[in-house]
This record gives C-alpha cells, structure tokens and sequence, in this order.
C-alpha cells in the first residue's frame, strides 16, 4: 500500500504503536494493544480504523511482526526503547529508504510501498531549502515537471501532500518555515536533522573525513538526495560529485552553525566540495570535523 495512500497510517500514530511495544519489552496480543491505544470508551459507536491501519504500515516497512494474534518490534525497531523520537525516525528512515521496498521505483505508476513517499521527497529535496517553501500548489505543478513522468505523479492529490507533511519532518527531511507563509501545508526541504544523525552515526566525534568522501557517503545513505540513487533514477540531475548542492549544502552550513560540525578548507587539497552559499559564492570545503554534539 502507498504510504501516502488516506488507508496507510502516519509517524504520529506509528510512534505510538513502538512506544507501548517497547515498554512492554514482549511480544502483545494485538487486541490488548488496541484497547490501550483505542480504548471502547473513545471508539465505541464510531468506525475507528487508525490501530489496524498503524499495525499495517508498521508491518509493511517490517518495523513490527505479527504471530499468533501477538505484534512485537522488528527489523531496524529492536533497539528502539520508547523513550528517543529521532532514534525512531532513524529506524523508521531506514525503512522507507530500503532498496527492496523501492525497487523499481522509476517504473513503478502505482506507486506501491513507500515509493510515492520516495518520489515526493526526491522532488522535495532537490528544491532550495532558502528558496519559496513547497504548498501544495508548487508541488502539483513541479513534480510533473521535474520528475521523471515514467513513474507517475506521487502526491496527485492535496490529501495526499497534506500526509507528506507529517512524514517529511518526522524522518529528518522537513520543516515548517519560520514565518507565516501562505498556502497549503507549506514545508521547506531542511534535511539538517536526517544529515546529523546519519553523519554522527557514520563518524565518530573528532573524526575528521573528506568532504568530497562525506558528501557520497550521504548521498548513498540517504539516496533520495540529489546526486543519490533514487534521486537520479527519478531524472533529478546530479550537482556532481565536487558538489553539494543546495539541500546538502544547507545541512552542513547548518551544522557548522550549530556546532556538531566543522567545516575546514586546507588551501593544499587536492578534492575539494563546492558548497552552495548565498553569502560566499565561492565557498569551499576539503575536510569535515564531527566536534561535540551541543545539542543532544
């Protein structure tokens, strides 16, 4: 089923469902587990489909496994304990990034699995996170555009961008604007949160990597990224590989403000990254420090 689909469930909900699957710490029979989440006292007379739906999606991503009228935490979920949101939205990345799940994403028109939510965010994420945020406006006239049209149009309704919304902030790639700003469900392509946790998960802190060799390294982790597999596949062209192109570029100009990330330019190296900077339109990187995570 397509995530963005009204009969898949959203990260909220998902969020939810892991919670009490981790305090629980054993598998739960699925029923006992509805009548915490969903109680009679506030379902009672009223067609509630919002558990089944959340067991459902979280079962296609493989995120939980059901035996014997029981669900437990699967796949990339064990580890999670119910208490971190962003280690469940690293896990729950992962699996909407799985190759398997998005195999033959460009010529696929239904769309399946979390292939629509895939492709928007491929479109999504080759837009410039300083530029005019995406409504829902933008989107149905860009993505025919830009994309490649073999694999159909994902977010062909506003019901459907409107579950975007909820997806692309929880899985790090994604952020209301800062000011008011007219339109439906306007969001901007901030995927700093999804950078920083792939990068602190790929190097240590100190460790000093090439930006060249990190700006790959993302792009294959997170493949939806303009240079990355999904995103070339879906016709987004590719900034190159000395490039990072305004997304990424945001990201790491971000984290060096934030302080998690240092930014070093050696007037020696031989490979080095062109960021994309309104405020330095030669801004070069040839090193990248993971210093202390000031932030959590």
């Amino acid at each position: 089923m397509a995530l963005l689909n009204v009969e898949a469930s959203v990260p909220p909900f998902m969020w939810a469902v892991v919670r009490l699957l981790a305090a629980e710490g054993k598998p739960l029979l699925v029923d006992r587990a509805r009548s915490f989440l969903a109680p009679p006292s506030l379902t009672e007379g009223k067609e509630n489909k919002t558990f089944d739906q959340t067991v459902r999606t979280l079962r296609d991503l493989g995120l939980i496994a059901e035996e014997d009228s029981r669900i437990r935490l699967a796949g990339h979920a064990v580890t999670v304990d119910g208490t971190d949101f962003a280690a469940f939205a690293a896990c729950l990345r992962r699996a909407v990034l799985d190759s398997d799940l998005n195999a033959g994403l460009a010529q696929d028109p239904a769309q399946t699995g979390p292939r629509d939510l895939t492709r928007t965010l491929v479109w999504f994420l080759s837009r410039d996170p300083l530029g005019e945020a995406a409504t829902w406006d933008i989107a149905q006239l860009e993505q025919s555009v830009d994309l490649n049209p073999e694999a159909g149009t994902a977010s062909k309704n506003d019901t459907r961008w409107n579950r975007f919304v909820h997806w692309a902030p929880a899985l790090g790639f994604g952020a209301t604007p800062l000011l008011p700003t007219p339109g439906k469900g306007p969001l901007s392509p901030d995927c700093t949160a999804a950078i920083k946790q792939t990068m602190l998960t790929m190097w240590g802190i100190g460790e000093r990597v090439n930006a060249v060799d990190a700006a790959q390294a993302l792009r294959t982790a997170l493949p939806v990224l303009p240079g990355g597999e999904y995103a070339t596949a879906l016709g987004i062209p590719d900034p190159g590989a000395r490039s990072a192109g305004p997304a990424l570029s945001f990201a790491l100009l971000r984290g060096e403000d934030e302080g998690w990330l240092v930014l070093q330019q050696d007037a020696d190296a031989q490979r080095i990254l062109s960021l994309h900077d309104p405020d330095r339109p030669s801004h070069y990187v040839s090193d990248i420090v993971i210093s202390e995570d000031q932030n959590g």
